[in-house]
């Protein structure tokens, strides 16, 4: 499984989820993007055959705007959104995305790992 983290801050809520993920994920398998452009130029470049699965942490209401001008690219990618708020309006946008697992920034991340650690041990099963 090939794991695409999106974290725009690199401090504060940022920091604390990629820890927590890189703590979880093989460091091989985890590709880390800070703006919506670079993420953009990944999902344009051709796919391997890996499955991929994208954590998205919309620390701002302005990456969840980004990441909704390029849902087309988000198709087929298993999505692990993170919100930041809980506001009826941002939840409503943050299911145009259709994701797997939604969560909010003031979690501990605690779902988010035992989430990925699911989705790595599926993953190993059908290899």
């Amino acid at each position: 499984m090939r794991l695409l983290l999106y974290v725009s801050v690199n401090e504060g809520v940022g920091k604390r989820l990629q820890k927590k993920v890189e703590d979880v994920v093989p460091k091989n398998n985890l590709e880390v993007y800070r703006t919506i452009e670079n993420l953009s130029r990944r999902f344009r470049q051709p796919a391997d055959n890996l499955p991929i699965t994208a954590v998205l942490l919309a620390a701002r209401s302005e990456d969840l705007v980004g990441f909704l001008s390029i849902r087309d690219l988000l198709r087929d990618v298993r999505i692990i959104l993170i919100l930041p708020d809980r506001d009826e309006d941002t939840i409503a946008q943050g299911h145009t995305l259709r994701p797997r697992f939604l969560s909010y920034t003031d979690s501990d991340f605690s779902d988010i790992v035992a989430v990925l650690k699911k989705c790595l041990a599926s993953y190993a099963i059908k290899r």
